[in-house]
């Protein structure tokens, strides 16, 4: 009996040393896991400007590995033919099929040669495509000009349209383009960002505005803003009609906004009124930040280029709050 004991005694010991060896030499499940979302964790944020469903060429927020900066380009431009899984509610540009042949970057220039695919483009999205493009490519810091050939030939007019195209490519070309003009002359090109829904997506969309009035842009952005002026095309600038610029200043590289008191919302001024206003703002100015203040308060907040915001707290009748 007390044999037995110890036999079974000694069995049981023998296997709880085995199961600890096998547990301290045997990776287990939670560090794959903790590997798999370390892997993920390399993946960035990026912006590739696709067609939605009204066919407005839309900025969209995608995700993907770290790569250089060729590798990047090339992501982009496969996007805007193949498509990508996180954005599956959107439609590409570049006819399927078209190949890169070659990709050249020389400083602040891309130069990209497709395949004759690329030239049987839908006549009505010409245009949209080639907009797409050289907006997708130039929200890459440093790149601000687009050269396209086709089998190592220009492309100088558009395929269908045959309207002919002026290089270098730059954002200057405009976007979703809408004409209100009554003469060719002192022509007034100002580009608004406005936000957009579909499905449970909310994203952005820049609209060129070409016009013969002589208002200052930002005057133009402003007022394109508000809520009544762009939404039989569900485009939402979210600025209640009561919303005046009382003030501006461009300082260097910084512009000064002042609204009056219609600029808040629940004691404070909302993010995505911030964001397009900011964005509109930095595609028409040469400047790197944008501040925001209202008559009684100054600089409640502060928006940068790289998407960097700085708030303050302000005090309003007497009580305190934070943006």
């Amino acid at each position: 009996m007390i044999k037995k004991f110890a036999m079974n005694k000694f069995t049981v010991t023998t296997l709880c040393l085995v199961l600890l060896l096998m547990f301290t030499f045997i990776p287990s499940p939670l560090s794959i896991n903790t590997q798999i979302i370390q892997n993920k964790d390399k993946t960035v944020e990026n912006i590739v400007y696709m067609l939605d469903e009204d066919n407005y060429v839309s900025k969209i927020t995608t995700f993907y590995d770290e790569k250089t900066l060729e590798e990047d380009i090339r992501k982009k431009l496969d996007i805007l033919t193949n498509g990508n899984n996180d954005i599956n509610d959107f439609y590409t540009l570049i006819p399927k099929n078209t190949k890169v042949n070659s990709l050249k970057i020389e400083k602040d220039n891309v130069y990209i040669d497709f395949s004759k695919e690329f030239l049987s483009v839908n006549k009505y999205l010409e245009e949209s495509m080639i907009e797409a493009i050289v907006y997708t490519l130039t929200e890459i810091n440093g790149i601000n000009n687009i050269y396209i050939t086709v089998d190592g030939k220009e492309l100088k007019n558009l395929p269908n349209s045959n309207k002919e195209i002026d290089y270098p490519l730059t954002r200057n070309i405009g976007i979703n383009k809408e004409y209100d003009l009554t003469s060719f002359n002192n022509i007034n090109k100002t580009t608004v960002f406005f936000t957009k829904e579909q499905g449970d997506v909310t994203y952005y969309v820049p609209v060129t505005k070409i016009n013969n009035l002589e208002s200052e842009k930002i005057d133009i952005i402003i007022e394109e803003l508000k809520s009544s002026i762009n939404a039989q095309n569900n485009l939402n600038g979210y600025l209640n009609d009561n919303v005046e610029l009382v003030s501006y200043e461009k300082d260097n590289d910084k512009m000064n906004l002042v609204f009056n008191n219609y600029i808040f919302s629940d004691n404070k001024i909302l993010e995505s009124v911030e964001y397009i206003i900011s964005e509109s703002i930095f595609e028409n100015y040469d400047v790197n930040e944008v501040t925001f203040s209202s008559e009684d308060n100054e600089n409640i907040d502060s928006i940068t280029k790289n998407g960097e915001v700085n708030s303050y707290q302000v005090s309003n009748n007497n009580s305190k709050y934070n943006y």
